[in-house]
């Protein structure tokens, strides 16, 4: 950073750290002289701010409704992890955890007997299903029998019938056409002629009438048989159709059932563990070990008074932020115009208005993206929040809110020569310092460089050992000004 020593006293503000080849102070005998050496210093920035946590816990109501406090931690009390932070009234979740409880139970004797009742469902489907089956089998073991037994064997029946018929009605015809020749001849009587022709005449309608059985079975019988056959077979098919869906919806119902009493099962066994889980809800412990500061102390817009046993909380509201101690950081305003110096990593110490005599080691780990203005009091103020990362803060005993002030280091001269600020005046743009020079003093013109709020470096107009007054000198102590022709020294 170049600038004119001028602007490093109105716009810098910084903090000086001697280094180099010594400290420049102890090395002058006279408050008002500065002697000239080879050195250098830091370039910080002055800050202020609060002590934070880094690790800050919040705290919250996880209990549905509202609920009162029936035990409650001291406020600023340092707890390590899982020690009891506040207690609720558990009473009303007690109840409601008996009564699902007897719930969950009445679900679970319905979800039995419903499964029972699918398995019920489920065999008589088989028995009903096996017995319309068999009733098929044996209807087809029914129509084939009679295709292939009492069919072939009533045909064969009438086929023998009507050739035994037949061949009956041949021999008694040619039998009575012999009879008529012995009748001519004498050989027998009319009445044995009369007997044959009656045995021709019974024979011949023997024949007939097999024949007609025959007819009549293969025209009406078989076929009414068949259709009577048929029938049961059909009915038989019919009949399983039906049971099959009658056992089917009765088992879809059954497992309808089972699906409604499993679901109504799992909503109870949900809503007892929600309830047993809410009953943890009763007990808040340290999630992690920190310092208890109330959620009434912090949150600023909360009009009601800090947390006590008795006080009812909702569900969600803020009861505790526990900031752990062992790892404190500093949250530091930047004004808008330095805060392009700050960068991540830069060193930095930090001094607590409650412990003045202690310079805590820090380093920027964050930087605010965001400018806040000085609101109604200030409002043309802008600043940056930076965030810093303190280091040996273990035993100190610092809380968040602590006010502390601090310097941000941003940069760092070496083997220059440089002066306080305050030895530089100014004739018109020129800037200047008093060299001593024998008995007096010489005004002389420099160029300067990096400057800090304490010093400023001079790149040219003045060699490492010389002196410089700190403050105008006396007139008769003057021996040249800017301008004036000086002799060799």
């Amino acid at each position: 950073m170049v600038a004119m020593a001028a602007a490093v006293v109105t716009v810098v503000s910084i903090a000086w750290m001697a280094a180099g080849n010594g400290n420049p102070i102890q090395s002058v005998t006279d408050d008002d002289i500065y002697l000239i050496e080879q050195g250098g210093f830091d370039i910080s920035i002055p800050v202020a701010g609060d002590i934070t946590s880094l690790d800050v816990v919040e705290v919250r109501n996880e209990l549905e409704g509202t609920s009162t406090i029936m035990e409650l931690i001291p406020e600023g009390t340092t707890v390590p992890k899982g020690d009891l932070l506040l207690k609720l009234d558990d009473e009303p979740i007690r109840k409601l955890i008996e009564n699902e409880s007897e719930q969950v139970t009445k679900a679970r004797n319905q979800l039995e007997t419903a499964n029972s009742n699918l398995e019920i469902a489920e065999k008589r489907k088989e028995t009903n299903i096996a017995q319309a089956q068999l009733q098929i089998d044996i209807a087809e073991l029914s129509l084939e029998a009679w295709i292939n037994g009492e069919v072939v064997s009533l045909r064969k029946k009438y086929a023998l019938e009507i050739e035994t018929a037949e061949k009956d009605y041949h021999r008694l015809q040619e039998k009575y056409k012999t009879s008529l020749e012995l009748k001519t001849q004498e050989f027998i009587s009319q009445d044995e002629l009369d007997q044959d022709e009656i045995s021709m005449i019974r024979a011949k309608s023997s024949w007939e009438q097999a024949t007609l059985a025959s007819e009549v079975y293969e025209k009406y019988t078989y076929k009414k048989d068949e259709q009577l056959k048929q029938s049961d077979l059909d009915m038989a098919r019919e009949e399983y159709d039906r049971i099959v869906r009658r056992e089917e919806a009765a088992v879809r119902g059954a497992e309808s059932n089972v699906e409604a009493y499993e679901e109504g099962f799992k909503n109870r066994t949900d809503r007892l563990a929600r309830y047993k889980e809410q009953m943890t809800f009763c007990e808040v412990r340290a999630p992690s070990p920190g310092l208890v500061v109330y959620g009434s102390s912090v949150e600023e817009w909360r009009d009601d008074k800090p947390l006590r046993v008795g006080t009812k909380v909702s569900r969600n509201e803020l009861l505790f932020i526990l900031p752990n101690n062992s790892n404190m950081a500093a949250e530091l305003s930047v004004n808008e115009a330095l805060s392009g110096y700050v960068k991540f990593g830069q060193r930095a110490t930090v001094i607590a208005d409650a412990i003045p005599d202690v310079v805590l080691e820090a380093e920027v780990v964050g930087v605010g993206v965001l400018a806040e203005d000085g609101g109604w009091r200030d409002p043309n103020r802008r600043e940056y929040t930076i965030s810093v990362r303190l280091d040996g803060e273990e035993n100190l005993n610092l809380k968040p809110s602590m006010r502390c002030k601090g310097r941000i280091f941003i940069d760092r001269v070496d083997d220059v020569l440089y002066v306080p600020v305050h030895a530089i005046s100014r004739e018109g743009m020129t800037p200047y310092v008093w060299i001593a020079s024998g008995d007096g003093y010489e005004q002389r013109a420099v160029q300067l460089g990096q400057s800090s709020e304490l010093f400023v470096v001079l790149s040219e107009g003045v060699s490492d050992g010389e002196r410089v007054l700190l403050r105008e000198p006396t007139p008769s102590s003057i021996v040249s000004r800017l301008g004036e022709q000086q002799d060799p020294v």
